[in-house]
C-alpha cells in the first residue's frame, strides 16, 4: 500500500511506530555507546606502592591506587578504628596517617611523603603484611 492509499489513521498508526522505532534505535546505540562505570580498583599490596612511594596528600587527585592500600593498612593498627578505603585522601586518612606518624615518632603533618613510607614498610614487615590484599581478610 502506498502512502496516498493509507488512510488517516493508518498514517498516523504508521508516523508513531516509525518513531518509536528511531527512539528505540538511539537509546539501544546510547545504551551501547554509553561507557561501562568504572570499579574502583585497588592495587595488589602495600608493597606495590612502596616501589613507587608517592607523595600522598589531602586533596591531590589520581593518587587513589595508593591511598587506599594505606587507608587498608592504616585501618587495622595504630588507633585509627575504622577507616572507609575509598581511595579518597580525606580528613579520615589524614588523621589515620597523622596518627601513624606520632606512634612511629615522625613528623605528624599528615603528607605520605619518603619518611613516612620509610616507617611503612618498617611496620608492615614487622607485621608481615606488606602483601596484604584488601579486601580479603587480614592474613593473621
Amino acid at each position: 500500500m502506498y502512502a496516498a492509499q493509507l488512510s488517516g489513521a493508518q498514517r498516523i498508526r504508521r508516523a508513531i511506530a516509525a518513531a518509536a522505532i528511531g527512539v528505540a534505535a538511539v537509546a539501544g546505540t546510547a545504551a551501547i555507546a554509553a561507557p561501562a562505570r568504572a570499579e574502583v580498583q585497588y592495587p595488589a599490596s602495600i608493597g606495590q606502592c612502596l616501589a613507587a612511594k608517592p607523595t600522598l596528600r589531602e586533596g591531590v587527585r589520581n593518587q587513589g591506587p595508593c591511598v587506599a592500600a594505606v587507608q587498608a593498612f592504616l585501618g587495622y593498627s595504630y588507633g585509627n578504628g575504622h577507616i572507609d578505603v575509598d581511595g579518597k585522601f580525606g580528613p579520615q586518612t589524614k588523621a589515620a596517617v597523622r596518627n601513624f606518624q606520632r606512634a612511629v615518632g615522625i613528623y605528624d603533618d599528615g603528607v605520605i611523603g619518603p619518611a613516612t613510607w620509610r616507617s611503612l614498610q618498617n611496620a608492615c614487615t614487622a607485621q608481615g603484611n606488606c602483601d596484604y590484599q584488601y579486601p580479603f581478610p587480614l592474613p593473621f
